[in-house]
């Protein structure tokens, strides 16, 4: 369930206060970089946001946010790939340019002795052999040359290759998880803009949003919520086919979108990951016995019960308050305005 008004209130009060004490600059990206941290989304974060020590200078926070947070500094990232861009190309110019005449000088050499070959008496072997010498060292070193121009373009496209993953990378990182390697909300939000940016009827899908029973719990254990939530990533990840999605939204939340209009299909999948879930063995960081029982709590929507995306995501979360309220470790379909599309027993399970 998303957090109350208060609740929000006073996490926003909490995170300015720290930023207060702490003497960090009140900026956006300095904002989200500590909520991030304080709300235990980033364990890693946290870690290397305290291990800054009295050097919590803006240049080291930014240098976190880079990795942490890279949408914030996409305009700085695109200004730096353009001017290596422009750099490498225009170094390799300067090589055609340079091959370019060079070949002329070439040519010359040719045509020079051409005009030997054409004017000299046969008998002139001094003359012939002079040309075919000058034409000669003018091979060589036009082979030279070309082998040497051949060694800068490579190294040249190489570089424009490394800036095109890097680019790469840092798109991909806008939309991912680093805890888990799944999608992050703003994937979840991207996608879930997708199915409905048709006119008329959304795209036929249903969406589940789960959050893990006994979270808080987890996290007294020390150092071990991260490796808990990477393991769930590899858990869930083989799980999800190219058109289907999975996402962690923040703590012990997650969210999916089923490319299916088949309800069964969709529960089969969701029960499937409960399952394997409850399998996952979770030991304790020091002592070595099982720490906890992992399980989740799933509220699931179909698409054609909404008109939009924001009404479909709510219904998911009422569905997961009813879960949650049960008890936990259940699931919950939002059905109350057709529930004669759905099988009764599917409203709230075990």
């Amino acid at each position: 369930m998303q957090p109350t008004g208060n609740s929000t209130t006073h996490v926003a009060f909490r995170v300015a206060t720290i930023m207060q004490q702490l003497g960090i600059d009140g900026l956006p990206r300095n904002y989200e970089l500590v909520f991030e941290a304080m709300t235990g989304n980033s364990p890693d974060l946290a870690r290397e946001l305290r291990s800054l020590g009295s050097a919590r200078t803006q240049d080291a926070l930014d240098k976190l946010g880079r990795r942490y947070l890279p949408h914030h500094y996409e305009g700085g990232l695109l200004e730096s790939r353009s001017g290596q861009v422009r750099e490498e190309l225009q170094s390799i110019l300067t090589l055609l340019d340079e091959e370019k005449s060079a070949l002329t000088r070439y040519g010359t050499v040719i045509s020079q002795a051409a005009r030997v070959f054409d004017s000299s008496n046969p008998s002139d072997q001094t003359a012939l052999q002079q040309s075919l010498k000058s034409v000669t060292s003018a091979t060589h070193d036009r082979e030279a040359q070309s082998a040497m121009l051949a060694s800068k373009v490579v190294e040249k496209s190489q570089k424009l290759e490394q800036v095109q993953r890097e680019a790469a990378a840092a798109e991909a990182a806008k939309f991912t998880d680093a805890i888990t390697g799944l999608g992050n909300r703003r994937m979840f939000n991207k996608e879930m803009a997708k199915v409905y940016d048709k006119s008329g009827l959304p795209d036929l899908c249903g969406i589940a949003f789960a959050e893990l029973d006994r979270y808080e719990a987890i996290t007294t254990i020390p150092n071990l919520i991260e490796p808990v939530l990477k393991k769930i990533g590899a858990l869930i990840q083989p799980m999800f086919g190219s058109e289907d999605l999975a996402c962690r939204f923040d703590r012990g939340r997650f969210g999916f979108i089923f490319r299916t209009a088949d309800e069964t299909e969709i529960m089969r999948l969701v029960d499937r990951l409960r399952d394997r879930l409850k399998g996952m063995p979770v030991a304790h960081p020091v002592s070595g016995k099982q720490a906890a029982l992992l399980s989740f709590s799933v509220g699931i929507c179909m698409s054609k019960q909404a008109r939009a995306a924001d009404a479909l995501m709510t219904f998911a979360e009422q569905a997961l308050g009813m879960a949650k309220a049960s008890g936990g470790d259940s699931v919950s379909v939002h059905g109350v305005a057709n529930i004669s599309h759905v099988p009764k027993d599917w409203l709230i399970y075990r």
